[in-house]
């Protein structure tokens, strides 16, 4: 598996590597092999190495940082076509707050935390991180206004996470996860499964 720091890298060099060490560490202490592949901009992104240990792996896994840079800095790159196929084949795609925020549906922008930042590999889910976090109070009221037609929020909290995919999510952890649609918002918490969208 391989873990990309992209995000954190506008923080500095000590920043981007601390996040792709932490990244590598967590997955070795579960006995599973990763390294940390240093994309950095578009230049990187591009760059056919990187691309091929993205097609190699089993696992790729964005961490936290700015999601305007990583958006910017994977949208139509080589690398983000080689993530599509790796998916493609039954892949996994994770990330922590901007990693997991850019999986989903493009939207409007306005703002390092809007939807704008969507990269499309999940087309119908737009996704909001740090959902219960006091920070996050005054931005939750405008995400969920700027959602795209057709699409679904799934709001995450601190402490929590979601696996699965188009088919349906499973809640783990201590937080609570909104799906928020066109039927109205419900709540969602560990145990729980979120259903997928009709096809």
């Amino acid at each position: 598996m391989v873990v990309l720091a992209t995000a954190s890298a506008p923080e500095g060099e000590a920043v981007f590597s601390r996040w792709g060490r932490a990244g590598v560490e967590h997955f070795e202490r579960m006995g599973l092999p990763a390294r940390a592949l240093p994309v950095r901009d578009r230049e990187d992104a591009g760059r056919p190495e990187f691309a091929d240990a993205v097609a190699g792996a089993s696992l790729v896994f964005f961490s936290g940082g700015d999601p305007g840079h990583l958006s910017r800095t994977l949208g139509g790159s080589r690398l983000l076509s080689a993530i599509g196929e790796l998916l493609d084949v039954g892949g996994v795609y994770g990330g922590c707050s901007a990693g997991a925020m850019v999986v989903g549906a493009a939207g409007q922008p306005g703002g390092r935390f809007s939807f704008g930042s969507g990269l499309g590999l999940l087309r119908q889910e737009v996704f909001g991180v740090h959902w219960d976090a006091t920070f996050a109070a005054p931005w939750r009221a405008v995400l969920r206004s700027r959602v795209p037609r057709g699409c679904r929020l799934i709001g995450i909290s601190e402490r929590s996470a979601i696996l699965g995919g188009e088919r349906g999510w499973a809640v783990h952890g201590g937080g609570r996860v909104e799906v928020r649609d066109g039927e109205g918002s419900r709540w969602f918490s560990a145990g729980d499964e979120i259903p997928g969208r009709p096809s």
